[in-house]
């Protein structure tokens, strides 16, 4: 009975063994195509500014990922960690990272889901630092078209940064500058991004990176008001007439504020030369108003006797 047992069980053995095979072959496969869920260690990354440093390292936190069972095997091999980066403006001594789902770096081509992250929420700690805030000076030239002109002053947004950084590198840092910038061709309003210039300041982090630089530039405008009486500086000149009495003002200046002079805008002042005789004229105008007085210089006539004349 045993002798017909056994030649039952080896006769055709390989057409047996392969059937086998292939029955745990299709096993696995089907398996492999069943969603199940793993758990997975990571490490946190955490990237600091330069200068600072964490007083800790970061706990492992423990991701739940459901997948078929071939993705999950592909995922033995991707990274086992979570980057993240303190912002550069942090200037307190704990940071608190909020991990999401999209925080796990899954390969491309593999169909996992991400089900949970435990913890939520870490708490990282840093070294101390201190923050400070400064103006922005623009460090920058405007060459408008020929025929025109800046217009008022240049405004920059923002106007203060923040630093941050160790106390001791801070004390020494009272402004901040932008990268030196030349605007060229330029024939009205305009408004550029200028980079704040950080090659000196060494470890100190700062916010923001940039300020918007605006101005203006509109068309130089040029009228002359005839007939201006010449004054004396210290007033009223004794014993002398001058010669012309009265001169031409050519003034120079923005369109819009050119346009709004009167004579009543300029005044022109004699003053006396050393040898007594003559006198030079300067013209007294509103700012950003170029101003000349033609001719650009009297004579002074004695009327009857006397020394030099007083004024």
């Amino acid at each position: 009975m045993r002798a017909k047992l056994w030649q039952l069980v080896v006769r055709n053995w390989p057409i047996k063994i392969a059937a086998v095979l292939l029955a745990l072959m299709l096993y696995v496969a089907v398996q492999a195509q069943q969603p199940i869920t793993q758990y997975f260690g990571m490490k946190l990354d955490i990237d600091v500014p330069p200068g600072r440093s964490l007083l800790q390292k970061p706990p492992t936190v423990w991701v739940t990922i459901s997948g078929k069972g071939a993705d999950l095997l592909r995922l033995r091999t991707f990274p086992s960690t979570i980057a993240k980066r303190v912002p550069d403006t942090l200037s307190t001594s704990s940071w608190q990272i909020r991990l999401e789902n999209a925080d796990v770096p899954v390969p491309k081509g593999v169909d996992v889901s991400v089900l949970d992250i435990t913890p939520r929420e870490v708490t990282v700690s840093l070294d101390t630092v201190t923050h400070k805030e400064v103006r922005v000076v623009p460090l920058v030239t405007v060459v408008p078209e020929s025929g025109y002109i800046v217009r008022g002053g240049l405004s920059i947004a923002p106007s203060i940064a923040r630093l941050v950084g160790p106390e001791r590198n801070l004390a020494a840092i009272d402004s901040v500058t932008t990268v030196p910038t030349e605007i060229t061709n330029v024939t009205g309003d305009f408004q550029r991004a200028l980079a704040i210039d950080t090659s000196s300041l060494g470890i100190v982090r700062l916010a923001p990176k940039q300020v918007m630089l605006t101005g203006e530039v509109e068309a130089i405008a040029r009228r002359t008001f005839a007939g201006i009486t010449v004054e004396s500086g210290a007033g009223q000149m004794v014993g002398v007439t001058l010669e012309p009495p009265r001169v031409s003002v050519s003034v120079e200046g923005p369109g819009q504020r050119v346009d709004r002079l009167t004579r009543d805008s300029v005044r022109v002042v004699a003053v006396l030369t050393r040898d007594g005789t003559h006198a030079r004229l300067r013209v007294l105008a509103p700012p950003g108003i170029d101003a000349q007085a033609k001719p650009d210089s009297v004579t002074l006539r004695r009327r009857g006797g006397g020394g030099r004349p007083r004024g």
